[in-house]
């Protein structure tokens, strides 16, 4: 029937707020003529310590003046940057040290390097009127009869005329909202008219009702939903037999936003169905399963907005039981799933919807400040990860990179992982691609704009050791970084070609081409030749 906000946390979400109400129109037997409409829900700056891990003190013994050497110096202490397993970095240390000199030393080689090169070269109603009449004992005469059904077929046309309008094609967006007002102005003229003449015809009262509903939402004349409203319960009153009433007013009392009103009116037009579907003088009652689901499913979404998730997810349990259609039993299952996000707990799972419609506007300080406050109500670990890794990644985008790195860096940490190290739940494999996308970008950071290679080295070895598509990345990164050390180098080249399926055609070229140079350097001329011959044809030579 419609939907509130698109169902499962996991996948993407729409934010409850900004209701859109696209409506479904259905034909349902009770009321002559009658069709209804069903609403619908669309549904800090860390640079100083950055800097602190680019530095490191190197302490020297001072010989005095009894020329004696004194106690040897002491190593300097393994710097782990933010986000890092102390283990690996110290075992990146150790490899730099094997690996590459500092940068001071780098430059004013590069600077030697340079001058031998020289050398060489991506947006009221009118109840009074029926009030009298019955107080006064007034009858009505034929002759009002036939005023009052020429009155309601003018009404009646003019609605008809409306939806010709509304479906003709390549009429201008002025033209169509000045006809239509007129169109709905005219219908509203005859039908009240109509019902002045003859208050005891119900069809006049529910074309009337329909007319002040389209005032509202077609024309923008919200009070137009208080007449409509006033219409309808006067008409139940009527009529109490007639289901489609009930969920018209159910429908008016959404658009207002009383979803107290509403919730109530889709259980009456659902307990009215039941009761006299089978009422029928000729012919096997046939029980519309498809009503019945739109009524259940109207019900859980307006206990939603109630923020009653015991009422809402008894509605929708029973909405599945009547769901004909494969996306009526997903919306449900969706619904369900994204009430139980966090325990149940919709108005948290209604300000995670705001907070991801702010962050998808660009407001990522807000967002930030939205999620942190979050955090703290939440209950159930699943969405406690869940926002932990949306903190993460704001915090990323404002360029806190140390704060984005350790907080990913506990996530990853305490999540279940199976033999080969990849998360046991599905939903937690996004987490472990943007924990390894952060340790290779700020490796390659750190190595291209910082010039610090042993940081470098620790963030791309620690992506190294997160189990996600970019990993055979990582280990290419490493080996490149590591080339002084030809066995490292190697080792993690060949880590790199393990995963090669996972690399595209430019990088491939690139490693067959390191994989080249390092058995060359290795003396293995032979295998050096298999990576030559690799590279020649995967460039179709």
């Amino acid at each position: 029937m419609y939907s509130s906000h698109g169902g499962k946390p996991s996948k993407p979400m729409f934010a409850r707020s900004n209701l859109t109400l696209p409506g479904l129109h259905l034909t349902l037997p009770g009321l002559d003529l009658l069709g209804f409409i069903l609403p619908g829900l669309g549904r800090s700056s860390s640079s100083s310590r950055g800097t602190a891990l680019l530095l490191a003190a190197i302490l020297s013994g001072c010989g005095s003046g009894s020329g004696s050497a004194g106690p040897p110096p002491l190593p300097p202490p393994v710097q782990v940057p933010a986000g890092v397993d102390s283990t690996v970095a110290e075992e990146a240390d150790s490899l730099a040290d094997a690996s590459f000199v500092d940068a001071v030393s780098e430059e004013q080689a590069l600077a030697l390097q340079e001058d031998g090169r020289l050398m060489v070269e991506r947006t009221d109603s009118l109840w009074q009127v029926i009030s009298d009449l019955l107080e006064q004992g007034r009858e009505v005469t034929d002759t009002d009869s036939v005023e009052a059904r020429e009155a309601a077929n003018q009404g009646g046309l003019a609605l008809v005329a409306l939806d010709s309008l509304l479906d003709s094609e390549n009429v201008e967006v002025g033209v169509l909202a000045a006809r239509t007002a007129t169109l709905l102005d005219s219908a509203q003229v005859a039908l009240e008219r109509s019902f002045q003449l003859n208050p005891f015809d119900t069809r006049s009262r529910v074309w009337l009702a329909q007319v002040y509903g389209l005032q509202a939402r077609r024309l923008g004349q919200s009070e137009a939903y208080e007449r409509a409203i006033d219409e309808l319960e006067k008409l139940a009153l009527l009529t109490p037999d007639q289901h489609t009433v009930y969920a018209m007013l159910a429908n008016n009392y959404f658009y207002v936003g009383n979803w107290d009103g509403a919730a109530l009116n889709y259980e009456k037009a659902e307990d009215v169905y039941r009761a006299t579907y089978d009422l029928v003088a000729e012919g096997s009652p046939v029980f519309d399963s498809t009503t019945v689901f739109s009524y259940l499913q109207a019900q859980g979404d307006m206990h939603v907005q109630r923020l009653d998730a015991t009422r809402a997810s008894a509605a929708y349990h029973r909405a599945y039981d009547y769901a004909t259609l494969p996306e009526d039993s997903a919306y449900v299952t969706g619904e369900l799933e994204w009430m139980a996000w966090d325990g149940n707990n919709i108005r948290s799972a209604f300000v995670r919807d705001s907070l991801l419609a702010v962050e998808r506007g660009g407001e990522l300080s807000g967002a930030r400040r939205g999620y942190a406050d979050l955090l703290a109500d939440l209950s159930e670990q699943g969405a406690i990860d869940e926002i932990e890794w949306r903190l993460a990644i704001v915090d990323y985008n404002l360029g806190a990179t140390e704060e984005a790195a350790e907080r990913l860096q506990r996530l990853v940490a305490r999540t279940p992982t199976d033999a080969a190290g990849a998360p046991v739940d599905p939903d937690y494999e996004r987490y472990f691609e943007d924990y390894g996308t952060l340790c290779l970008n700020v490796g390659r950071r750190f190595r291209a704009e910082e010039r610090d290679n042993r940081t470098a080295l620790k963030y791309l070895t620690q992506a190294t050791r997160v189990t996600w598509s970019g990993k055979a990345m990582a280990h290419f990164e490493v080996a490149r970084l590591t080339m002084g050390n030809v066995p490292a180098a190697l080792e993690s080249a060949m880590s790199a070609y393990e995963n090669e399926a996972s690399l595209t055609v430019e990088q491939r070229l690139d490693l067959y081409r390191l994989l080249m140079e390092l058995n060359r350097r290795t003396g293995d001329f032979d295998r050096a030749r298999e990576f030559r011959d690799a590279y020649r044809a995967l460039r179709g030579e």
